[in-house]
């Protein structure tokens, strides 16, 4: 099933490295499409901040390295942008 919708992703553990993200998803043959509708961090999600700096959405080609993505369903799914810092952990709302 391909990914479709809106999705969030939040950690509330510190202080420092709190975040809340989301935004919708949209799955074709060949890339997966983020568009940012609400992001909110103050230190913990720079690659999300790094991934979004030139334009609220993003297109991520299946075929080309650089991000990793792991869908678990249709409801969740893993994204580690640049395969650094910490992968997000994503719940379809």
């Amino acid at each position: 099933m391909p990914l479709l919708g809106r999705y969030r992703a939040e950690d509330t553990d510190s202080m420092h490295s709190q975040y809340s993200i989301t935004m919708d998803v949209k799955e074709t043959d060949k890339s997966y499409i983020f568009c940012l509708v609400e992001f909110q961090s103050r230190y913990g999600a720079s690659q999300m901040e790094r991934l979004f700096e030139k334009s609220k959405r993003v297109v991520i080609r299946k075929n080309r390295g650089g991000h990793a993505i792991r869908i678990w369903n249709d409801n969740h799914f893993t994204f580690y942008p640049f395969q650094a810092g910490i992968p997000f952990y994503f719940i379809k709302q």
